[in-house]
């Protein structure tokens, strides 16, 4: 059973009134306001408990060492990272093999570029060191077709087009390079096209595709030459417009005192 003040007031008035003959007791009120200061100091004894607890358990959070990620968030951050990293492309190789009748060197990569997309035409600069200069093209996938342009010795234009497979360079001498070769830098004009470019179908439509003396109707051997003509390259180029694909162009030479000027 559940008493209230009242009723403990009442009842504890009764019994002393019954031990003093019916009369209340002097000290009945100082007992019931001792009763209530026990009460008050006894709730906010436990309210400053209650506190000190809770002040205690902010304390611990801010010591403790703050929570290290685990095994499988490393490993994802890690991935991420990764993931971010720019990848250049095909690799060039260090070197570059040159044979003119019985002479044979290797020529040292001294320029390169990387590009991301295909189908458009781009230059690469650079300053040669001897009349030996040489260049190769490398692709991400070696079916795609390849031009390149670069002036002759009368200044005339010359180059090369094939698959990208097909050992794609070329290389300068004494005997194919302009006379002021060496008095300033020099530029290579390269396209690179997907491999399933309608290369035949532009070739036919442009210039009717002409057969060579080692082709065979409309192959890739005449393809190959229709891409030398600036007009097809430039229909091809429209049609296809730019696109992602990963290539490199390198270019190759001797050190500078290796080689002579031209007679």
């Amino acid at each position: 059973m559940t008493y209230t003040e009242s009723d403990l007031r009442r009842l504890l008035t009764e019994r002393v009134r019954e031990q003093d003959g019916g009369e209340p007791s002097a000290h009945l009120d100082a007992i019931v306001r001792r009763g209530r200061r026990t009460r008050r100091t006894r709730r906010a004894m436990a309210a400053g408990g209650a506190l000190a607890l809770a002040v205690a358990a902010a304390g611990l959070m801010n010591v403790l060492p703050a929570a290290q990620p685990g095994t499988g968030e490393t490993a994802a951050a890690q991935q991420r990272a990764d993931s971010a990293r720019v990848e250049r492309g095909p690799e060039l190789p260090e070197t570059y093999a040159v044979v003119l009748g019985a002479e044979r060197f290797d020529l040292a990569l001294i320029h390169s570029r990387h590009f991301e997309t295909m189908g458009v035409a781009q230059k690469v600069t650079f300053s040669p060191s001897t009349f030996s200069t040489g260049y190769k093209v490398v692709c991400d996938d070696p079916r795609a077709w390849v031009v390149t342009v670069e002036r002759l010795k009368g200044g005339e234009p010359g180059g090369t087009a094939g698959r990208c497979d097909s050992s794609v360079g070329g290389h300068h001498d004494r005997l194919s390079a302009p006379s002021d070769w060496l008095k300033r830098p020099q530029s290579l004009q390269v396209w690179v096209f997907p491999a399933d470019a309608p290369v035949r179908e532009v070739a036919e439509a442009v210039t009717g595709c002409p057969v060579t003396p080692v082709s065979k109707d409309c192959d890739e051997k005449a393809q190959s030459q229709a891409l030398m003509r600036p007009e097809v390259r430039e229909r091809l180029s429209a049609q296809l417009g730019e696109r992602p694909g990963r290539w490199a162009v390198g270019v190759y030479d001797r050190p500078a005192e290796a080689s002579p000027g031209p007679d």
